[in-house]
């Protein structure tokens, strides 16, 4: 994305509108390429779109202090959305939407930042009929209640779809801060050498909280080095979770949070 525009322009017009600056740039065959809205240190602020050599409409945004403000809009030539998500520091930011030149949604991806790299967290990819296609997408699914109580609760993993497939195993283990009665942070993992791991959620604060943890999934490669010697190769792999919850200040449990530690306890003893 743009930040300034300056001379690396080829055709450029400074012009003002309705009390606003714009820069526009032209193809040699006269069409609009670009139209940027600028303040008066050409930082971008408002409206920003770009065109085909043909004339449509290929992308627009709303920019805010120089950075993208809004969702970021692609076009196919037709007019129909090719894909739109929303940016943060220069990077794809959240869940961003991928559709075909007929409208039909092909993909759907959630991007993070992890230590300033652009990580793909989970991907969804349909087919024409608008049904899941399993390969190659990889996401999860967690079951928990929107409503938790004071100290201990459970959740578990619902569905967890991996696109390392036809592995020797592929083991899955839950990764999250728990909060103690002191206020104080301890690192507990869960797993129960299945995909659809129960883990435990501990916390003390009541009102709006935020849960975050990670799912760490190892994937078992066995290779072949010769007749008689094979070598197991590990890898992990992590796709994270932010969920948002109320908490109450009383012991008392929803119905499906009652359902989840029950569940829990039998799996135990399984």
């Amino acid at each position: 994305m743009l930040k300034k525009l300056g001379l690396i322009l080829v055709i450029i017009t400074l012009y003002s509108c309705d009390n606003k600056k714009y820069v526009t740039e032209y193809y040699p065959n006269g069409k609009l390429k670009l139209k940027v809205e600028i303040d008066k240190d050409s930082l971008q602020i408002g409206s920003y779109e770009d065109f085909y050599a043909s004339g449509e409409l290929k992308s627009k945004t709303t920019y805010s202090n120089g950075k993208i403000s809004d969702t970021f809009y692609r076009f196919h030539k037709n007019g129909k959305v090719k894909e739109k998500g929303l940016e943060k520091n220069n990077f794809l930011n959240g869940w961003w939407f991928y559709y075909d030149a007929d409208g039909k949604l092909k993909e759907k991806s959630q991007f993070l930042t992890i230590k300033d790299s652009l990580y793909k967290n989970q991907s969804y990819y349909f087919n024409k009929n608008g049904n899941i296609k399993l390969e190659p997408s990889t996401f999860f699914e967690i079951e928990i209640s929107d409503t938790l109580r004071i100290g201990k609760n459970a959740a578990r993993i619902k569905n967890y779809v991996t696109n390392f497939n036809n592995r020797e195993a592929n083991l899955l283990s839950v990764i999250i801060d728990n909060e103690n009665s002191d206020n104080e942070i301890k690192r507990d993992t869960f797993g129960n050498g299945t995909l659809k791991p129960f883990f435990g959620v501990t916390i003390y604060k009541s009102g709006k909280q935020k849960i975050k943890g990670k799912i760490l999934e190892k994937i078992l490669t066995k290779t072949k080095e010769s007749e008689d010697l094979y070598n197991l190769i590990i890898e992990d792999h992590y796709k994270y979770f932010e969920i948002d919850v109320f908490v109450r200040d009383q012991e008392k449990e929803t119905r499906l949070g009652q359902k989840l530690r029950e569940e829990m306890i039998a799996d135990k003893f399984n």
